[in-house]
């Protein structure tokens, strides 16, 4: 057997360098940009591909604040959302288990019939498509489905605040332009929906949703024009 003539430095292995976390952003960040410029160069087919990266960042969050939440580090919900950028309740619809994703949101729950238009404007607001309107809601992750642009929660508040929008001005300037011309129905890009009374459940609610749809509606007050 011939003598080994490689020399000991070469062949030692080195430490693992440790990669900080940020370091793993910046590249993410320039695998997707670089992504972007090869479709922007003419190919059209790998467009679908990248709009659906969207939905895989998705459900790598959810991963992360799974983890997050789990032992040993057991953040609570305001930290996560804190962070986020989010209400507590949006956070935890979001990336919740799947029967808190598409329940309805837990403020319309809790006030019930006492809710207010302050409540009503800033759950509309998480849960908002956005425009162009995102392939899942922002607040609770509900997946619109073909020509729907509103989760169990915003289809339920829509109407209800659309009709009391009068009673808090203040509340509604609160609303961004595009929110407040998709609430009162002046915005080209939203899908017409059928909002002919509390009986119609909507499109993905749970079964008590249009038992809640009908409470909120005992207001004594015109039907919506």
């Amino acid at each position: 057997m011939s003598k080994n003539t490689v020399k000991a430095g070469l062949t030692r292995k080195r430490a693992k360098r440790p990669v900080e976390t940020s370091e793993f952003d910046a590249f993410a960040r320039r695998i997707l940009r670089a992504y972007a410029r090869r479709v922007s160069a003419g190919d059209v087919e790998a467009l679908a591909a990248l709009v659906a990266l969207s939905a895989e960042l998705d459900a790598a969050t959810r991963l992360a604040v799974a983890g997050l939440r789990g032992k040993p580090y057991s953040y609570s919900w305001d930290e996560i959302a804190t962070r986020l950028g989010v209400s507590k309740q949006a956070a935890q619809q979001r990336y919740g288990d799947k029967s808190d994703r598409h329940a309805l949101d837990t403020r319309l729950t809790k006030a019930g019939l006492s809710v207010s238009v302050a409540t009503l404007v800033q759950v509309f607001a998480d849960h908002h498509p956005g425009d162009p309107a995102a392939s899942r809601c922002p607040g609770c992750g509900h997946r619109y489905a073909d020509g729907q642009r509103d989760c169990p929660t915003n289809a339920t508040v829509r109407p209800l605040l659309r009709r009391r929008r009068h009673e808090n001005d203040d509340a509604v300037a609160r609303l961004s332009p595009v929110q407040f011309a998709d609430l009162i129905g002046t915005t080209k890009t939203r899908t017409t929906r059928a909002l002919a009374g509390p009986a119609v459940r909507p499109v993905g609610a749970e079964p008590h949703t249009d038992q809640l749809f009908h409470l909120l509606d005992l207001s004594g007050k015109e039907p919506l024009l």
